[in-house]
């Protein structure tokens, strides 16, 4: 019914331009009407030469070559009774009324070909033409194929969707023995671990062709659209079996019922209701799986993941050092590298990388050295592209008075030593009071291994790290300025989850107090009901325990006074120090200072002789 509408439309739109046209031409080519005296003037001065009759309307030819028309009674009368010999007389017959005839007759036939037509052609389905849209299909020269070979880090996952490929290539192996393939694979994890990567993987190791939506393709404003295109999706892939349907965001469509306003009239409900229908209608021989991806897995539907719908549920995290490791290998192999880039201290230094932040950083080392004029790839190209990832933008137009950079470079120094001098802390790998993005300076450190566990003891080493630099400030300044606002932010927050979620605190115990939603994009706390005397326990353990590795920070550099003023003098020389060049730093401090004590010590045991003599 659209394309009859539509080609109605049309067919009315080009009748009513031919209309204007024709009317538009005939009053630019229709001759000067004039009065019968006139034409009665002219025959008396022998001025015409000729008259062409039709009906009642005479065409008049004078000698000058003008003509006109004018309208006469009984012409064939008045014409037999002039005596004009020299005047030429013509009858033409009128075929207007035939003409306006065929005119209708000819809109008529026209106009029901078009409507026949218009009913006759079957329309493609606005769904399977936007399914058709969003295939990749395998082989296809102007698509990218991915396998597994262009999948590294998450070893784990691609041994358990091995079995998935197995299925799309030789099912009757499995439906020998009764065995039923996972009819849906929910890949869960944080934004850049690879899902839409590893769900392409697997129809490129199949062979098969890929669907690829989002989940707000399938919302629209107008009830039941959604719903539609699901169906007609669902008919395309079982055209196209054995395939994989691949949905990513799916939360977008796949929300729980139970947490949304709906009633199940709107669109967002229909299409889900649409999905699960579909995804219960496969028979055992439609080779079809239904991949998803979502950094939301707490908000799904419950029938969504139920099993026979989505039977696997894969979570992926970000890589170890291992996997972090071949990632790069991966990426590195389209890059020139310099032979003595160190890849193992690269995969050290990006800890909590996923394989979409290692593959910006390798993109973003290569315009480093292009922008640089290099050839290649080499280690320090690395190290300012991983700068340039975490912190930003150098920015060297800043404009720091030598007060407020002296006090930087306290701050930072304070940050350094106390993780120099706490056990069981992760080294130091750069000191820098290099403005980057937000950041005046940053204490950069790096573990030596991927930790899965924490003890309290180096949580706790961590937020009197933190509170290094705002102690270096009151210890040398006598100053608390608002260079230790992150610093005190993170060390509350970590502080919190040590008290309230972890049961790290002698005085409230094994008890949990604040709840995370479970998601992906960075887990929101929200505390548990409480009394007001328990909020104030839990305030009072947060603050002692914060009070606690403050008071540490603070004898630590009062320990370490001279080597907290040389690292602070050579940081404002040369406002960055590695790790290697801090120990250094660290090794001649100590030697000064034993070398100062060595030379107190004599005149120290003099004074003692004296007074026992």
């Amino acid at each position: 019914m659209a394309i009859l509408v539509r080609n109605l439309l049309i067919y009315f739109i080009f009748c009513f331009a031919f209309f204007i046209g024709g009317m538009i031409y005939h009053l630019e080519t229709r001759l000067a009407q004039k009065d019968f005296s006139d034409l009665l003037n002219d025959i008396d001065a022998n001025r015409v030469t000729s008259l062409v009759v039709k009906d009642d309307v005479v065409q008049v030819t004078t000698d000058d070559g003008n003509q006109y028309m004018t309208v006469v009674q009984e012409p064939a009368y008045l014409v037999s009774s002039w005596h004009a010999g020299a005047i030429r007389v013509s009858y033409r017959k009128d075929y207007t009324e035939i003409l306006f005839f065929g005119i209708g007759l000819v809109f008529s036939v026209s106009l029901l070909l078009v409507s026949w037509l218009s009913l006759r052609i079957k329309p493609a389905t606005p769904a399977s033409v936007f399914a058709n849209e969003k295939l990749i299909s395998p082989g296809a020269e102007d698509q990218q194929q991915i396998t597994f070979d262009d999948v590294a880090g998450i070893p784990e996952a691609k041994e358990e969707l091995q079995e998935i490929v197995g299925f799309l290539q030789n099912p009757e192996r499995y439906n020998e023995i009764g065995a039923t393939a996972p009819k849906g694979v929910l890949l869960q994890g944080p934004p850049g671990t690879g899902k839409t990567l590893l769900a392409r993987a697997i129809a490129g190791e199949a062979g098969v062709p890929f669907y690829s939506f989002s989940g707000s393709d399938f919302v629209e404003m107008f009830v039941g659209v959604g719903a539609q295109r699901v169906r007609d999706l669902f008919g395309e892939a079982k055209k196209n079996a054995p395939c994989i349907v691949f949905i990513d965001e799916i939360d977008a469509v796949g929300a729980s019922r139970k947490s949304s306003s709906s009633d199940g009239n709107d669109e967002r409900g229909q299409t889900l209701n649409a999905l699960l229908v579909e995804m219960d209608g496969f028979s055992p021989t439609d080779n079809i799986v239904v991949m998803a991806a979502t950094n939301r897995p707490d908000i799904l539907d419950s029938a969504l993941k139920r099993s026979g719908r989505f039977d696997r549920q894969i979570t992926i995290v970000p890589p170890d050092i291992k996997g972090r490791r071949k990632i790069l290998d991966v990426h590195c192999r389209k890059v020139k590298v310099s032979p003595d880039v160190d890849f193992e201290n690269i995969s050290v230094m990006t800890s909590g990388f996923t394989g979409a932040e290692i593959a910006s950083l390798v993109n973003e080392a290569a315009l480093l050295a292009a922008r640089h004029g290099k050839k290649e790839i080499d280690q320090g190209d690395f190290d300012l592209a991983r700068d340039r990832i975490l912190l930003g933008v150098e920015r060297k137009g800043m404009v720091i008075t030598e007060r407020d950079k002296r006090i930087l470079a306290f701050h930072e120094a304070g940050h350094a030593i106390v993780a120099k001098m706490l056990p069981d802390s992760d080294p130091v790998h750069k000191i820098t009071i290099i403005p980057r993005g937000r950041a005046l300076g940053q204490t950069q450190q790096l573990p030596m291994n991927d930790r899965q566990a924490y003890s309290k003891q180096y949580l706790k080493n961590r937020i009197t790290t933190m509170m290094g630099g705002r102690a270096a400030e009151e210890l040398v300044f006598g100053i608390k300025s608002t260079g230790g606002q992150s610093d005190i932010q993170q060390a509350t927050e970590l502080a919190t989850s040590m008290v309230c979620k972890w049961g790290m605190s002698e005085g409230l115990g094994p008890q949990v107090y604040v709840i995370d939603d479970g998601d992906f994009l960075g887990s929101t706390n929200h505390r548990l009901a409480m009394s007001i005397r328990t909020e104030n326990q839990v305030d009072k353990e947060i603050r002692n325990l914060l009070d606690e590795c403050y008071s540490e920070a603070v004898a630590i550099l009062s320990n370490e006074r001279l080597f907290l003023s040389v690292l602070a003098d050579i940081l404002m020389q040369v406002e960055t120090v590695d790790g290697e060049e801090f120990d250094i730093i660290y090794s001649c401090s100590v030697k000064k200072k034993y070398e100062f004590q060595m030379e107190n010590e004599p005149a120290d045991a003099c004074v003692t002789s004296s007074i026992e003599a």
